[in-house]
């Protein structure tokens, strides 16, 4: 390779590697989005009603309907080993449908005397795919009574075979139940079905739900009985269904302006990189315009050049790239998750894609100087003598200042380019300062660090959790139950909270969110706590505080009065309306203090009274709701603790119950996690950015000293000191730094106001605080001052050339 070419090939490698790893992480991200949605919706419709098989066959004629598949309601107790295992079925059609599904490796049953297993049971027996295993049938029984085969392992019960049967392992599926059911997942194939779930797939979904009216009648005639057909609620937020039309315009229209936003930035980084490659074949380009070559035919001569001595570069940069992208998300974890969405995969079309487009922006980056260098006078191309200047040149009182002046744009170029680089990597620094700000404003230290949240269906506070606080050593602890209502905005804010604008703020919420009040929890405590707050049993008593900056974090935000004397509140459960009366109000919660939002309204009361409550509304979720033991424990024993209590819940727990168990910083560690997997994908870009940047700004220097070598040659052969001439042109090449690093800090002031304009949760005094003005700096200083050595020597060498050579020479 001509070392002369070295920019052109690091530019382009560094271009092919930078949209490499935009797309192939943008695609993921969008596949892993979609995945997740298609995996925890597979279907576009449900028919909620019972039907038959019969019934399945005549929906099949529907003219909109793709497939309809079948679920089984009544899944099989099996065991393998020691393990209890809860055997689901699918039929065919829900085979298709489930394009994508916590499936890791393998595929579903085609025949009934296949089956798929759960991961941790295949890696504990050792399984493979084709695997010939043999499952033990039976039912399972607690004190004399069968129980359902999804219910919890208590490690009480018998397992009683009636069976078995022989199954092929055909396919490896992400673990489904709570690790501490102690249940393994398994997946079958019937076709024929007693009792099941019936799922539609229409061939478009969007098109099924604006035609839906249509649709639920023709299912109701074809059947000749009333069902009621219901759209994916998942499906309908990814597709955006019942968003404003210019909503769902604007979202793909940004995407397609980021994208030529990013080839109009890297068209103008390489440009100058091509300026000068092209200015070394003037002379060579005059020839051919002698001889009757046409403008047309010279910028093809130069484009044909240039793609072929940055093909190799752009190859080798797409994989280097691929490969980066495909380390990095095989080692960053991104939390809990369908895992195999996350996984990196070659897409062919977009590896196209990916090389279409450097090609383009090589095409784009040669047009213009090729332009230029098509329009020279054969004769000064011949010769050299080359002035791309169409201004009048200017005069000034100051010989110097008339120099400037009249290199005007070669020396402003110097300006931008450096700023263009700096610019990008100071959005990235505000992305991560945005995603601090962000992990900061929810973390909250309640004081407690071992939780127990226990699902049960009774309308009684588990007798496990009151022993466990008896049996476990601990500091603080309490029991409660919470459930999400919606407070209508009827009473009058405290004056403090008016002074601060926290009135108009609410309002401005609910009519954001299209909400019918503020976010509410009515919160369930044992009686002696509720006590402890004040209150007497029957009574509900409201924590009577409100943030007063909505946009500080929780944990440091300042609380002041909520309500002026509030008596009462007006609240909506799931579409029953009530009013309950305010017994008391107070302002610290004490040991019961949690994580408060911004604008939440809690209000307490014993567990009876909650019961009674959600009886009244006729809610039946609210038993989805866990029961909570918040817990203070020694940070050194939360490890024992969880074992402890694990064994100690696992030998009372009913059949039809759950648990699970947080201890100590599990979910901070979780957000830390994703926090870091982004600041690794910006801290890679930016070192992109950051190369692309020398090697443009190396291009630029030499382009701007190149055309300036004559006015050099002549100031030098009049006599003028070499080390003047350095101090003067280096003086004026830190001028236009300084210049290019203030304008890097005013754009990315600019940057910060427009984002808490159309965010108005980010304010401008938030995106300043969270901006990582050591970076920026850090990042600043590297770049300008390696430009200023590259200026150093490129001058450096310009001044060591003979007076004749720069005078002569372009």
């Amino acid at each position: 390779m001509n070392k002369k070419n070295f920019p052109i090939f690091i530019s382009l490698f560094i271009v092919s590697l930078f949209f490499t790893v935009i797309f192939y992480y943008g695609y993921t991200n969008m596949r892993a989005n979609y995945g997740y949605y298609m995996a925890s919706s597979f279907y576009h419709g449900e028919i909620k009603e019972e039907l038959s098989n019969e019934d399945i066959e005549k929906l099949k004629s529907i003219e909109d309907i793709d497939l309809v598949g079948k679920m089984s309601l009544n899944p099989d107790n099996g065991k393998l080993a020691d393990d209890l295992v809860v055997i689901n079925y699918q039929d065919q059609a829900i085979n298709k449908m489930r394009e994508y599904s916590r499936l890791i490796e393998g595929r579903f049953a085609t025949k009934e005397d296949e089956i798929v297993l759960s991961e941790s049971l295949v890696e504990k027996n050792k399984l493979k795919i084709g695997d010939k295993l043999e499952l033990d049938l039976g039912k399972r029984f607690l004190d004399g009574e069968e129980i359902g085969p999804t219910s919890a392992n208590t490690d009480r019960e018998k397992f009683e075979s009636q069976g078995s049967k022989s199954f092929t392992l055909v396919g490896v599926y992400g673990d489904v139940y709570n690790k501490y059911s102690k249940l393994s997942f398994a997946l079958g194939l019937q076709d024929k079905m007693v009792t099941f779930r019936t799922f539609v797939k229409f061939h478009s979904f969007e098109e099924a739900y604006k035609n839906r009216d249509k649709i639920q009648a023709e299912i109701n005639q074809t059947l000749d009985k009333n069902v009621t057909l219901e759209f994916s609620e998942s499906l309908m937020n990814y597709y955006g269904v019942e968003n404003e039309p210019l909503q769902n315009i604007m979202s793909k229209a940004v995407l397609v302006l980021s994208v030529i936003g990013c080839i109009a930035i890297f068209v103008f980084f390489i440009k100058n990189i091509f300026w000068v490659w092209g200015l070394r074949k003037i002379r060579e380009l005059s020839i051919y315009k002698s001889i009757g070559s046409t403008n047309g035919q010279i910028y093809l001569l130069l484009l044909k050049e240039g793609l072929v001595i940055t093909a190799i570069p752009i190859i080798l940069g797409h994989t280097a790239g691929f490969f980066f992208m495909y380390c990095l998300y095989k080692n960053i974890t991104k939390g809990e998750g369908v895992s195999a969405f996350e996984v990196m995969k070659f897409n062919p079309l977009l590896s196209l894609a990916i090389l279409v487009v450097s090609f383009v922006i090589v095409a784009l980056a040669i047009k213009s100087p090729a332009k230029k260098i098509s329009k020279i006078n054969i004769i000064d191309g011949i010769r050299g003598n080359i002035d791309f200047s169409k201004s009048k040149k200017k005069r000034a009182k100051d010989f110097w200042k008339e120099l400037k002046l009249n290199n005007l744009a070669s020396i402003k170029s110097q300006r931008y380019i450096s700023a263009i680089g700096i610019i990008i990597i100071s959005v990235f620094i505000i992305i991560i300062g945005i995603s601090s700000y962000y992990r900061d404003f929810l973390f909250y230290d309640d004081g407690y660090n071992f939780s127990v949240y226990y699902f049960s269906e009774k309308n009684q506070v588990p007798k496990i959790l009151k022993e466990i606080v008896d049996k476990i050593p601990n500091e603080k602890s309490y029991i409660s139950k919470d459930k999400y209502v919606q407070v209508e905005n009827t009473n009058e804010f405290s004056k403090e909270a008016k002074a601060a604008g926290l009135d108009e703020e609410a309002k401005k919420n609910i009519e954001k969110y299209k909400a019918e009040g503020m976010d509410g929890f009515i919160i369930a405590l044992e009686e002696s706590d509720f006590k402890e707050l004040g209150g007497k049993k029957g009574e509900f008593v409201l924590y009577n505080t409100i943030q007063e900056d909505s946009s500080i974090p929780i944990a440091k935000a300042k609380r002041i009065p909520y309500f002026e004397n509030p008596q009462t509140l007006d609240i909506n459960l799931n579409d029953y309306k009530k009013t309950i009366k305010i017994s008391k109000t107070i302002t610290d919660l004490g040991k019961f203090k949690s994580k408060t939002r911004p604008f939440d309204v809690k209000v307490y009361t014993d567990f009876d009274t909650y019961f009674k409550l959600m009886e009244e509304s006729g809610d039946e979720k609210y038993t989805n709701y866990a029961y909570t033991l918040n817990m203070k424990v020694k940070d050194s024993d939360t490890k024992d603790v969880k074992e402890y209590v694990e064994a100690m819940i696992r030998e009372q727990i009913s059949p039809e119950d759950r648990f699970n168990i947080i201890a100590g910083d599990e979910l901070e560690e979780k957000e830390f996690k994703s926090l870091q997997a982004l600041i690794k994908i910006v801290v890679s870009i930016g070192f992109i950015i950051f190369v692309l940047n020398i090697t443009n700004g190396y291009s630029s220097i030499n382009l701007s000293l190149m055309s300036r070598k004559k006015e050099i040659g002549s100031l030098y052969s009049c006599g003028m000191d070499v080390d003047e001439l350095k101090n003067i042109y280096q003086k004026e090449f830190i001028g236009e730094q300084v210049k290019s690093f203030i304008i890097s800090i005013m754009v990315s002031l600019a940057v910060m106001l427009i984002i808490s304009l159309v965010a108005p949760s980010l304010r401008m005094s938030t995106l300043i605080k969270y901006y990582d003005y050591k970076s920026f700096l850090g990042f600043s200083l590297v770049v300008y001052g390696i430009n200023l050595i590259i200026y150093h020597f490129s001058l450096k060498r310009i001044l060591e050339r003979p007076t004749i050579d720069l005078i002569r020479t372009i």
